[in-house]
Order: C-alpha cells, then structure tokens, then sequence
C-alpha cells in the first residue's frame, strides 16, 4: 500500500481504519467510551486497544498514539501500516504488542492538542492530592499571552509585551514557562489539570488490565508538531545512566537519545516537563515490571520565522475553546491550519512517517527480542 492510505481525514475514519487492520490480524480488541464529551457531529468518543502475540507475554510492547489528540494522524497511520504490513506475524518470541489508539479522543476527533476540559494530558500524570508545582514565570506571562482576539493589533501588543518577557528573563525562560506546565489557569497553555482526566484515568485502567503479568514494558508514545518533515525525535524521560535509558540507548543508539541531538532536532533547548504519561506508566510498573522507552515525535510543521507564527497555533487552539466556538464563521479555517502542523497533508510527509515508524517497530521489537531472551522467556500458543 501507498503511505497516504494508511492515513486518514477524521477521527472516525481512522478509528475504523485501525479496528478493521488489528480484526484483520486477529488481535483481542476492546473500546473505551469518553462519557463526558462528543466529537462533531456528535460523534460518540473512544479509546481503543488491540491486543498481539501471546495472551501471557511477559515482555510487551504498549504503543499509544493521540495522547496530544490532533496529532494522533500520524501514530494512527503508523499503528495501521505495522499491522497491515505484517507486523503482528513477525513478533519475536514471547513479545506482545498492546497498542492504545486515540489516547484523547476528544482532541483527536475535533483537531485540538488537549482534551474537553482544555488539559495537555502529558502535564496531567501526577499525584493531585499533593500542591501542584509552581511556574511562576507562567503567572507573569498568562495575560500577555491570552489576548481577547486575533486581530494584528491584539497580537503586535502581546508580541511588543513578549519581548520585553524575554529582555528581563532570557528565551530559554519564556519557551519554559509556557510548555513545562501550569496548574493555575484553565484557560491558558499546557494546563495540567487539578485532577485526573478521564483519560489518564482510562490509560491507568488499560495498564491495569493488561501488563500486569508483565516484567518487561517498551513504550512508544507517538507525537507530532516540531519543525521538520517527518523525522523522528526520540524523547526519553528515563534519567540518563539508568537502566531504562541505556535500554533506550540500545534500540534506537545513543545518539539519537543524546541531548545535543534531542535539542538541533527540537530547534531549541527541550523545556522542563511535569506530569508526562511516560513518568506515570513507569511509576505505575515499577512494583513489578522494568521500564524503557520514549515519546518520539514525527517532525512535521512548516519552519516559523518569527513569535506570531510560533505562537499561532496554540493561539487559535485556545481562541476556538474560549472565544469564538467550534461554530464560528473562522472555525474550519483554524481547524485546518492546526491539522497541517501536526499532521500535514504533503505526500513526503506521510511517506517519511511510515518508512521511519516500520524502522523503529524493526529495531524496537528486535531489542524486546534479545530482552526477552535475557532470563528466559514465556509465551503461549
């Protein structure tokens, strides 16, 4: 098959897409409904999971895509070409494969990074009970950031107000701020949420359900957004020297982990991150499972030249939530420009997304292989 036929237009079409590929290569299939939200349309909101290989492996592979739901296209399309490019028959012994498709459904369906409470679920993955983590950087920048609209004279105040952020604290700070995660405005950037989401709370569940008879979990978390035309950024939040990282280090190569490379690929320093979905999975094994891998991004928007195109995207996510509506005269157009950031429609683009996925699947199963063999391994008919 063509790399653009892996890929899809809607949420729902590539929902369909992925289910008829894993019912095709006889995977153990089950859904989870968001009660809380629809899609357009009305549309009725899943997460779902397909299940390959041995019922009792004890080494696994969990691959999840849509975590920052609009950029779930292009780990959608990778998930579906893995599987209908025979994946699921060249497992190596006593290794399973339990992909989670459409880990937001609610952003993946209507084109947005968050989810319907406007929560950047890879901030929402720690303890609440306990106080949130400060940004006070962020407390300073949330109304120069937060016009009430777009028009060029709001935004040359913010840009103007910007600058002068970054005179007193540095770039690096401002980038900072605005990404690591914030728990104090629900309106603002990369909100963290003052509660689980439903779906952390769902992606808790599956783990639950499903790896605990596991000793040994892969993780790949596909994503999307830097600049580039699908490349892969591989982000492993394991501290490096562990033996999570040095098992990283072993599929994909030390270089791709180190953080010169991670930072040339980004365009910047990486920022701080809290709460990522990597760090809760693998606090939520640790009593009885090793842990390794990473959130690996395709690259995939156009370069930006200056602040306003930066920033023009999380903008117009955030005027369509509070501002104008996902009904507003502009909202298709601001649909459209966010879905060719994450997921552009340009033919290189998807062919680049494929290839490199089926590599690192290559690679990252034929080191959950060796693993496997390492104290033995188990695996059933």
């Amino acid at each position: 098959m063509k790399a653009s036929e892996y890929f899809s237009d809607s949420y729902v079409a590539a929902r369909r897409r992925f289910l008829d590929a894993a019912e095709t290569a006889g995977a153990r299939l089950a859904a989870y409904e968001n009660p809380h939200a629809k899609g357009p349309g009305k549309t009725r909101l899943f997460t779902d999971t397909a299940w390959f290989g041995p019922a009792n492996a004890e080494t696994v592979l969990l691959n999840t895509c849509g975590t920052h739901g609009a950029e779930g296209y292009g780990g959608s399309a990778a998930m579906t070409a893995w599987i209908s490019e025979g994946g699921p028959a060249a497992l190596p012994p006593g290794v399973a494969v339990l992909m989670v498709h459409a880990v937001n459904p609610f952003g993946f369906a209507w084109g947005l990074r968050c989810t319907e409470n406007n929560v950047d679920l890879n901030r929402n993955f720690l303890d609440h009970t306990k106080p949130h983590p400060d940004n006070p950087l962020y407390e300073e920048l949330h109304g120069i950031l937060c016009p009430s609209s777009l028009a060029e004279g709001e935004v040359q105040k913010m840009l103007i107000a910007g600058a002068r952020f970054v005179e007193r604290h540095g770039q690096w700070a401002l980038e900072d701020a605005i990404s690591r995660g914030q728990y104090t405005h629900a309106d603002g950037y990369h909100f963290g949420g003052t509660a689980p989401e439903w779906s952390n709370l769902t992606m808790r569940e599956i783990v639950t359900r499903n790896l605990a008879h596991a000793h040994k979990v892969g993780f790949i978390d596909w994503h999307s957004g830097p600049t580039g035309n699908g490349e892969l950024i591989y982000l492993c939040y394991s501290k490096p020297g562990s033996p999570s990282f040095e098992r990283a280090a072993q599929w994909w190569g030390r270089g791709a982990l180190d953080p010169k490379t991670v930072d040339a690929m980004w365009g910047s320093k990486r920022p701080t991150r809290r709460g990522t979905m990597f760090w809760g999975i693998e606090d939520m094994l640790s009593p009885h499972a090793q842990f390794g891998g990473a959130a690996i991004e395709f690259r995939s928007a156009q370069a930006k030249n200056n602040a306003a195109k930066a920033m023009r995207v999380p903008m117009l996510e955030r005027w369509l939530r509070f501002i104008g509506g996902f009904d507003a005269p502009e909202a298709p157009g601001y649909f459209e420009e966010i879905r060719e950031d994450y997921a552009p429609r340009r033919a290189s683009w998807q062919e680049n997304v494929i290839e490199n996925a089926l590599s690192c699947y290559e690679r990252t199963l034929a080191g959950l292989g060796e693993w496997a063999r390492e104290n033995g391994l188990k695996a059933a008919d």
